[in-house]
């Protein structure tokens, strides 16, 4: 199959250069054809694809410059070089206005056009990437990958698609630890025009306050010490795109008020500096933390929560959306077997039901670690309970949560009750009997009650060994057999 990548045109009327150019390119590996004028060149690009076209500037009939100009209309991923003779160096930077990638002045070394040519394919090499890259990204956060069919999920893309039709509009994303702030902030900027500009992330607790405010706004030389020379900040990075401040909850009152300025009159002065740079961007702020009550005791400026709540995004925890984790679980199944280049693997029924009822308080990102362990332990097609994290198999979960996820009777939240309690005491009867409030025997026939599933040859030895220790004389035998026989 043809490299399209190293296919090249060279558009020449003079037939001893024409000939010397494809011999040259040949050699060097490239599949050359060639045109004497520009109407032959354009049927030779309707029959096949160039990575590549090399034109004199002056041809009989259209003109190096025409044929350029139907190029860019009709084939704008192939690159143009300009072949001129040096009285006719105008018209060649008129030719780079028009968009030929490059130009070479005749007479010329063959060594000097080989230059030329390998630096305008590997430009065009790095654009297509780049376009690769972006259309890559853009599906990554294209709304059908924020996994979730709920009816929390469905209002929160309804929300997304809103902000990210309006260009300026600032947006507050609030959200448990785990939920996914950050992916929701490049769904706004990867599906709104900003899209081919930057996404400029900044955690904002991770950065030390003192270096903070030189990486938000940057610096001039000699502001500071140590500022060797000029910086630009990220949001002056972001110019066109999109700023993400994450935790801004703990921003200091000084840097509030210099993020209000910017909001507020859309330029950005660096530290040590005089001149107000004008910036074009959308900010979109997280937090995890109640920002009306850090505004109502003072901590965070009101005008600049007012700036930034624009638009609140208010992200579910996992717990409130449990219809949605067979779904992500099924995502990260997929996601995880692409990676290592696996077939996907599936959980058990009492596996997918431990994952089910289990509380979730990393959210999204605990399940997605959950998976992977599961995914790292397993051997075989089917995981099961064993292969999961033991904080997922036996978490330590509030009780009244776990009885209303689980819809348990008044009996069994009791039953659960006394053996949290009783595994809590290491099996020991007495001070179980003790913590709960009622009596040994009361106890006793409670655990008769419950079955196998109390473990009361474990309680019989332990008590066995209190009572032993508490009465002389008593050989080990009979306390053993005192104690199970309660």
């Amino acid at each position: 199959m043809t490299n399209t990548s190293q296919r090249i045109l060279i558009v020449e009327d003079e037939a001893p250069m024409c000939e010397l150019l494809h011999s040259f390119f040949s050699e060097k590996g490239y599949e050359v054809t060639t045109s004497q004028n520009g109407e032959e060149a354009v049927e030779r690009l309707v029959e096949g694809e160039y990575a590549l076209v090399i034109t004199d500037i002056k041809l009989p009939g259209m003109s190096g410059l025409e044929l350029l100009a139907r190029i860019r209309l009709d084939w704008s991923d192939v690159s143009v070089i300009i072949m001129t003779a040096f009285s006719s160096i105008s018209s060649a930077v008129e030719a780079m206005k028009l968009g030929a990638e490059d130009y070479i002045g005749k007479p010329f070394q063959l060594d000097e056009l080989m230059i030329t040519v390998e630096k305008a394919l590997e430009r065009r090499s790095l654009r297509r990437e780049v376009r690769e890259l972006r259309a890559e990204v853009r599906e990554k956060y294209n709304f059908s990958n924020i996994v979730g069919r709920s009816k929390l999920m469905q209002q929160l893309f309804e929300v997304i698609k809103r902000i990210a039709a309006r260009r300026d509009a600032s947006a507050l994303i609030v959200g448990s630890t785990g939920t996914g702030k950050e992916l929701v902030a490049r769904a706004i900027h990867y599906n709104s025009e900003r899209r081919d500009a930057p996404f400029v992330p900044i955690n904002c607790s991770a950065i030390p306050e003192t270096l903070l405010e030189s990486e938000l706004f940057g610096h001039q030389k000699g502001a500071f010490t140590g500022a060797h020379e000029m910086r630009r900040g990220l949001i002056e990075e972001a110019q066109g795109g999109t700023v993400f401040l994450d935790e801004i909850n703990t921003l200091s009152q000084n840097l509030q008020v210099k993020l209000l300025r910017v909001l507020q009159e859309r330029v950005v002065r660096r530290v040590g500096g005089r001149e107000n740079i004008p910036i074009d961007i959308r900010l979109v702020s997280a937090s995890n933390q109640d920002l009306e009550e850090a505004v109502r005791r003072g901590e965070f400026r009101q005008d600049l929560y007012y700036r930034l709540n624009v638009v609140t995004v208010r992200l579910p925890d996992l717990k409130d959306r449990r219809e949605d984790i067979p779904l992500l679980v099924h995502h990260f199944l997929e996601k995880f077997a692409r990676q290592h280049q696996e077939s996907p693997q599936r959980f058990s029924n009492e596996a997918m039901r431990i994952l089910m009822t289990h509380t979730w308080p990393g959210n999204v990102r605990e399940l997605e670690n959950a998976v992977e362990h599961a995914l790292t332990m397993g051997v075989g097609d089917v995981l099961g309970p064993d292969d999961l994290p033991a904080s997922v198999t036996s978490p330590e979960r509030d009780l009244i949560e776990e009885a209303s996820i689980d819809n348990l009777s008044l009996a069994e939240v009791e039953r659960r009750y006394i053996l949290r309690v009783l595994q809590k005491m290491e099996g020991h009867q007495m001070k179980t009997a003790e913590v709960l409030g009622i009596d040994r025997r009361t106890l006793y026939r409670r655990l008769r009650l419950y079955g196998p599933e109390a473990p009361r040859h474990k309680i019989a030895s332990k008590d066995a060994e209190d009572d032993t220790s508490s009465r002389p004389g008593k050989d080990p035998a009979g306390a053993s057999h005192a104690g199970g026989a309660q």
